[in-house]
């Protein structure tokens, strides 16, 4: 599991900067045509005179430049802010019901404060290959990926917190084993969301056995 952000290459910086600057420079023009356009017809509408309505023009020219700079910007981030919230709506149901898994994972904490760092690592990076694999809808083995990440690892989090048991020693070993498995599994979608080869399928098929296993304990309990 990656335990460190992967930081943008010294290209990719570069691109980024060139397409900022590109935004902005597009953002100062649009905003000085459309200042432009304004001050010509408050220029005609307030001037008979030809030198008056060139020096009207551009006066209004340049003091409406930076507002209507301001107003794109406020625009574009408006419209950013809609595409994310529509993204968000057409998002599968099951990325949209985690909010009961994030109480969960909360519990977790809870229960293992001194694995703080450690649990936010894994939650960090299932949180990652789940936005990467969720990409890769025609990969079958992404899919199923997916569904773990989405049904059975939130079920198994709450099966085995809600079947703890009552003394302390037992739930230290419990608790211990489910980070253990977790953390396995996100070490695995990790080496999946960076297309690392080498005993994937039967790591794969190991971690689905385990899963079911121990959903399978919790069930033949009740």
């Amino acid at each position: 599991m990656d335990m460190h952000p992967a930081y943008p290459s010294l290209s990719e910086r570069m691109t980024g900067y060139w397409e900022r600057g590109v935004r902005i420079a597009t953002r100062f023009a649009i905003a000085f045509g459309l200042a432009v356009l304004s001050g010509i017809g408050i220029g005609f509408a307030v001037a008979d005179n030809v030198l008056a309505q060139i020096f009207i023009t551009l006066l209004s020219a340049f003091a409406l430049w930076l507002p209507f700079v301001i107003g794109i910007a406020r625009f574009e981030r408006w419209r950013n802010a809609r595409r994310h919230r529509q993204a968000l709506a057409a998002l599968p149901i099951a990325q949209q019901a985690n909010k009961l898994f994030e109480k969960d994972w909360q519990r977790l904490l809870s229960l293992a404060p001194a694995e703080r760092t450690r649990l936010s690592a894994i939650k960090s990076s299932i949180d990652r290959s789940r936005l990467a694999l969720g990409k890769a809808a025609l990969d079958p083995d992404a899919h199923d990926l997916c569904v773990l990440i989405d049904r059975r690892l939130p079920e198994l989090v709450r099966c085995e917190l809600d079947d703890l048991p009552p003394d302390d020693a037992g739930r230290r070993r419990q608790v211990g084993e489910l980070i253990d498995l977790v953390e396995q599994f996100a070490r695995h979608c990790g080496r999946r969301r960076d297309s690392v080869s080498g005993g994937d399928a039967r790591e794969a098929a190991i971690l689905r056995r385990r899963f079911e296993a121990r959903l399978a304990d919790h069930r033949d309990g009740l």
